[in-house]
């Protein structure tokens, strides 16, 4: 039933509100039904943040993630949801707080991205000071029709992270329409992954140069958010070689237009560190995958 449209006569009234919100979105014209599925995301990511200042960002965390979430632990991946129930509760005065400010959805409506600015106050440190960082979040439509995350990553900010007041959508006019099945897209966009992880051993500018979008965003650790093109190949020229990588994990949307990957990376010489990558990717009517959004998390 949620994948035909509704007769226009004879409605049983009885539907469920999530299946009937559902049936709107693929009876919608692709555009508005695309911009339906980002506000209902974008939305639940402000549900999701409001939600933490009432009962702590645990168990909001808990509350809003995929069981099929992992995390990162050292040298491996681990169920998500697993490794917040180890966590100590938070004590009430420190608030985790956020907002959405930026992201993508896939023109299937089933999974997209947000990042946006964060600030952690703890009042027994940093002078009373929040600590600022930007996060991003990897969104995928479950079962029942809600939005859950499957993959977060943040970075600290030296300041607050800048972004245009409101939320932005990102800019999209080069869009993948071909038809392809999951599995083929899945196997297109991991080997894109490797390839690009595998040429940044050679040097990272060179590497990324013809796969990013136009307003990719770069997010590093103690450097605030580098966006577009020209400011990422720029910054990636005094970057230090990749030292090794690996492609963990690739996913894509329905459509085939969007999907994200993890990894395992070292980075060389005298800056040398190791950790995780995560990248997440929209893919062009040439039916090439260009980086969308880009971060490290060191271990």
């Amino acid at each position: 039933m949620i994948g035909t449209c509704p007769p226009k006569r004879h409605r049983a009234r009885g539907w469920v509100l999530t299946t009937v919100a559902l049936a709107l979105v693929v009876c919608a014209p692709p555009a508005l039904a695309q911009n339906a599925a980002l506000t209902d995301m974008v939305r639940t990511e402000q549900r999701f943040a409001a939600r933490a200042l009432v009962v702590g960002w645990k168990q909001a965390f808990l509350e809003y993630f995929s069981d099929s979430a992992v995390a990162f632990d050292g040298e491996q991946t681990v169920p998500a949801k697993d490794a917040f129930r180890q966590l100590p509760d938070p004590p009430k005065n420190r608030k985790l707080i956020w907002e959405p400010r930026y992201g993508d959805i896939a023109a299937s409506g089933d999974l997209g991205y947000l990042t946006g600015p964060v600030r952690r106050i703890v009042p027994e440190q940093n002078n009373g000071k929040p600590f600022h960082s930007v996060y991003a979040s990897v969104w995928k439509r479950q079962a029942d029709g809600s939005f859950k995350v499957v993959m977060d990553f943040g970075v600290p900010t030296p300041g607050p992270a800048a972004f245009a007041d409101g939320f932005t959508a990102a800019t999209r006019t080069d869009v993948y329409g071909g038809r392809s099945t999951g599995d083929t897209a899945m196997k297109s966009l991991k080997d894109t992954d490797a390839a690009l992880t595998n040429a940044a051993r050679r040097g990272q500018a060179d590497a990324y140069r013809g796969h990013l979008a136009q307003d990719v965003r770069f997010h590093r650790p103690d450097v605030m958010p580098i966006v577009g093109q020209d400011a990422v190949l720029m910054w990636l020229a005094g970057q230090p070689d990749y030292a090794s990588g690996e492609t963990k994990y690739a996913e894509t949307s329905m459509a085939g237009d969007l999907g994200y990957t993890y990894g395992a990376y070292a980075l060389a010489g005298d800056r040398a560190s190791h950790g995780f990558y995560v990248r997440v990717w929209t893919r062009g009517r040439d039916g090439v995958w260009r980086v969308a959004l880009d971060a490290l998390q060191p271990q």
